[in-house]
C-alpha cells in the first residue's frame, strides 16, 4: 500500500516541478537577480507597513491603505521589470541618446512647470492622472546609456574629443540635478566617474576631469551662496557641518541632528535579532521612516541579522552585474549593465551609512524598499535593461552550445 501511494503521488512530484520550471522560463535572464529583486519587494512591503503607522495617523488613513499602495508600486514595479527585460538589447543601443536628450527636456521642464516635494526635489505631474515623477531618475539612466553607447561608436582619440561627447553631457546632467538634489548629483557623478575607470579611460583624462569638476563644484558653492541659483547647495553644506561637529553643536544645531539621533536610537535598540516585525517605537518618532530612515527601522526590527541579510543582498547584485559585464562581448551592454547597478548599489550604500550615522542626511532612499512610486518604477526598468542583457548573453552561450553539439554529431 506504501509502495503504492509513492507511485501516485510520483505524476504529481513530477508535475509541479515542471510547472516551476516553467513558472521560471518566462523570466529570463539572471535568476539570482529575479530572486533578489522579488525579495527586496516582500522586504518593502514588511517595512513599509510597519513605518507609516504615524504618517497614517496624522493624515488620517490607515498603514493597511498605504501597504495597499505599496503593493501598487511593487507590482507595477515588476511589470516595468518584465517588460523591459523582453526587450531586445538592440532597442537600448539604438534609443540610447534619445533617451539622455529626453531626460534633459523633462529636467529642463521642471523649471517651468515642476513641483516641488521633499523639501526641493523637482517632480513633474503627468496631466489628468495626476501622478509624479522625478526627471532625475530617468536621467540617471539616460546618461549611463548615452556613455555606453559613445564609447561603443569610439572616435575619442584626444582629450578635446572626451570633454565634448563626454564630460560636456555629464555636467548638463548633474548640474540640472543638482538644483533639485545635491545628494543625487553627487551621486550620479561619483558613479559616472567610476564607470569612466572602469571603461580604460586614459588615466590624464581622469585626473583632467577630476580637477574640473573641483572648480566647478567651488563655483556652485559660491554662486549657492552668493545668488538664488543652486538653493540646495547651502543646505547640503551646513548638514555636512553640523554632521563633522558632532557634540560641539549648538541647541539650534542639534534639532538638525535629530534624524540621525532617532536613527541611531533605533538601531541600538534593535539589538542581534530586533524587536519583531511590527514592534518598531521609533517609527513614531524618526522623520521619513518609510523612505529616508526605512533601514532603521528594518534593523530594530529585525536586528542586526536582517540588516545585514538586506546590505548582502545588494552586494550580491553588484557582484551579479560584474559577472554579467564579464560574459559580455561588446562594451556597450557591459558598460550599461556596471553603470546602473552601480548606480543602484551606490545608492542603498549612502542610504544604510546615513541611517547608520557614518554620512549626513542625504534624502536618498532605499532601493526597491524605500515608499514610493516613481522611484520603485525608474528602478524596475534599470533592472530590466540589466535582465535583458543577461537574457541575450544566455541564448548566444546557448545557441554556441547547440552549434557545438551539431559539429560534434556530424564529425561522428
Amino acid at each position: 500500500m506504501k509502495e503504492e501511494n509513492e507511485i501516485n503521488n510520483q505524476p504529481e512530484t513530477v508535475a509541479a516541478s515542471a510547472e516551476r520550471r516553467s513558472f521560471w522560463k518566462s523570466f529570463k535572464g539572471d535568476k539570482v537577480i529575479w530572486r533578489i529583486v522579488i525579495a527586496l519587494s516582500i522586504v518593502s512591503l514588511l517595512a513599509i507597513y510597519s513605518s507609516t503607522g504615524a504618517m497614517a495617523y496624522l493624515k488620517g488613513q490607515t498603514t493597511f491603505g498605504y501597504l495597499i499602495k505599496q503593493l501598487i508600486f511593487v507590482l507595477a514595479s515588476m511589470f516595468v521589470v518584465y517588460v523591459a527585460h523582453n526587450i531586445s538589447i538592440i532597442w537600448y543601443r539604438r534609443l540610447a541618446k534619445l533617451i539622455f536628450f529626453t531626460s534633459i527636456i523633462l529636467l529642463l521642464l521642471t523649471f517651468v512647470v515642476g513641483v516641488t516635494l521633499n523639501e526641493g526635489s523637482r517632480w513633474l505631474r503627468i496631466p489628468v492622472i495626476g501622478l509624479t515623477f522625478q526627471p532625475a531618475d530617468i536621467a540617471k539612466i539616460g546618461l549611463i546609456l548615452y556613455i555606453a553607447k559613445v564609447f561603443e561608436e569610439g572616435g575619442i582619440d584626444s582629450f578635446k574629443q572626451f570633454f565634448w561627447r563626454i564630460l560636456t553631457p555629464i555636467a548638463v546632467a548633474c548640474v540640472l540635478i543638482l538644483w533639485g538634489s545635491t545628494s543625487a548629483a553627487i551621486l550620479l557623478g561619483f558613479s559616472v566617474f567610476i564607470l569612466l575607470f572602469v571603461a580604460g579611460v586614459r588615466n590624464s583624462y581622469l585626473w583632467k576631469t577630476l580637477g574640473i569638476a573641483c572648480a566647478a563644484i567651488a563655483v556652485i558653492v559660491t554662486l549657492g551662496y552668493t545668488t538664488p541659483y543652486f538653493p540646495r547647495i547651502e543646505t547640503a553644506v551646513n548638514r555636512v557641518v553640523t554632521y563633522t561637529k558632532g557634540d560641539d553643536n549648538t541647541e539650534k544645531d542639534k534639532a538638525k541632528v535629530f534624524q540621525s539621533e532617532q536613527s541611531s536610537i533605533a538601531i541600538a535598540t534593535g539589538g542581534i535579532i530586533g524587536k519583531g516585525p511590527g514592534n518598531s517605537t521609533q517609527r513614531h518618532v524618526l522623520p521619513h521612516p518609510y523612505s529616508d530612515f526605512v533601514y532603521a527601522i528594518i534593523i530594530e526590527e529585525y536586528g542586526l541579522v536582517g540588516g545585514f541579510i538586506v546590505l548582502f543582498l545588494y552586494l550580491i547584485l553588484l557582484y551579479r552585474a560584474v559577472v554579467i559585464a564579464r560574459s559580455c562581448t561588446k562594451i556597450f551592454p557591459a558598460l550599461t549593465v556596471l553603470g546602473l547597478m552601480m548606480l543602484t548599489v551606490f545608492q542603498a550604500m549612502i542610504n544604510m551609512c546615513v541611517a547608520v550615522g557614518i554620512f549626513p542626511v542625504t534624502g536618498q532612499t532605499l532601493p526597491f524598499i524605500s515608499l514610493g512610486g516613481s522611484s520603485l518604477v525608474t528602478m524596475g526598468f534599470a533592472m530590466g535593461i540589466i535582465l535583458s542583457i543577461s537574457r541575450a548573453t544566455e541564448e548566444r552561450d546557448m545557441s554556441k552550445v547547440a552549434m557545438k553539439a551539431v559539429v560534434e554529431e556530424n564529425q561522428e
